[in-house]
């Protein structure tokens, strides 16, 4: 029995140091990554994201009782961000981790989910919301279905391919050849007339309207579908 003594008191040793451990691994440190870069992402819009990790070591086993200290080198930001995690007990570093992690943000925006040639008016089943990443999105990209809807594209897209603000125009109300009502405002008085668009109008716009009862050509602002106005 006295030649297994020590056998049994190193047993017993190396159990209650492993009771007394504890194991950090790369899951630990990867939400540990995410919560300390995130939370300093404050402007940063949309879903973020580890889209790499690496960890160095990968796995540390530490007394229970150790305590750890996270520092961040340089601003967080998207992109490349580096952590390092060191160790202590009783004022002394144990170990020292490194965390390097490529942040990504997603956000919905409005995808074509069919050709769309150019003059296109846009519907609800032409697009759809998918997340993308911010950093490969242009600054003017569609994240709103009511930002599209009704609005006609100036060029054509491809299936899949992010809708984006200046590809889209409000198609025009009034149509060249179309018989509209000019109404002419004064401070006390108003008339009206019959006349031809000359142009293309949107709401707003100015356009160049044919008087059917005097054939002059006078220059009109667009009310709505069916009626111009001149102010004087």
């Amino acid at each position: 029995m006295r030649k297994y003594l020590p056998v049994i008191i190193l047993t017993i040793f190396l159990t209650a140091q492993a009771l007394w451990a504890k194991t950090y691994d790369e899951a630990f440190f990867r939400k540990l990554f995410l919560k300390e870069v995130s939370e300093r992402l404050t402007w940063v819009k949309g879903e973020i994201k580890i889209e790499r990790l690496i960890v160095e070591p990968e796995r540390v086993e530490l007394p229970d009782n150790a305590s750890f200290v996270v520092r961040l080198k340089g601003r967080p930001k998207l992109g490349l961000n580096t952590m390092l995690v060191d160790f202590y007990q009783n004022d002394r570093v144990l170990a020292r981790v490194r965390v390097m992690g490529f942040m990504e943000a997603y956000l919905p925006v409005l995808v074509a989910q069919r050709p769309l040639g150019r003059h296109e008016v846009i519907d609800e089943s032409d697009v759809a919301l998918e997340k993308r990443p911010v950093s490969r999105l242009p600054q003017d990209a569609i994240n709103s279905l009511e930002n599209a809807l009704g609005k006609r594209l100036k060029v054509s897209v491809r299936p899949g391919q992010v809708i984006r603000a200046y590809a889209l125009e409000v198609p025009p109300v009034v149509k060249r050849g179309k018989i509209v009502r000019i109404v002419a405002r004064g401070p006390n008085f108003m008339v009206t007339a019959l006349g031809e668009a000359r142009q293309n109008g949107r709401p707003g716009e100015i356009i160049r309207v044919r008087n059917l009862s005097s054939k002059k050509e006078i220059f009109a602002q667009v009310v709505n579908a069916g009626t111009v106005e001149v102010k004087f």
